[in-house]
Formats: structure tokens, C-alpha cells, sequence
């Protein structure tokens, strides 16, 4: 009862090559994208960061940077 000289095994073996190709596939994409994510966002804290010290915004949220004395011991 062969459908068209194909087994179940290679037709499985086939399946399993095209499950293993498409995660060849998709897994380092989806770390790629991961990684630029992350990329950006940290990248958007450190400018919002810089931006508020350049203000003197982290004065006025109570940030632990707002408390320390900045003047020389002596």
C-alpha cells in the first residue's frame, strides 16, 4: 500500500529536516531581534539618563544620586 513510492519513514525523515531547517532558521532570528531590542532600549535609558543629569532632573526625583554631598571633604 505505498502512496507514490514514498515511505512514512522518509516522509517523516523530510518532515523532520524541514522542522530542523526552520529552526536553523528562526531561532538565531528571533535572537538577532532579541539582541537589537535590547540594544535600543538600553540605549534609551542611557540618553534619558544623561539627559536628566544634564538638567539636573535627578535632583528633583529623590534619585540615591540626589543625596550624595558633592562637595570635597575638608
Amino acid at each position: 500500500m505505498s502512496h507514490g513510492g514514498v515511505s512514512g519513514a522518509s516522509t517523516l525523515a523530510t518532515d523532520g529536516l524541514s522542522l530542523v531547517a526552520t529552526a536553523g532558521f528562526s531561532v538565531p532570528a528571533a535572537l538577532l531581534v532579541a539582541a537589537v531590542v535590547m540594544a535600543v532600549v538600553r540605549d534609551r535609558r542611557l540618553a534619558a539618563r544623561d539627559r536628566d543629569e544634564a538638567d539636573g532632573a535627578h535632583e528633583r526625583t529623590g534619585s540615591p544620586a540626589a543625596g550624595r554631598d558633592r562637595r570635597p571633604a575638608g
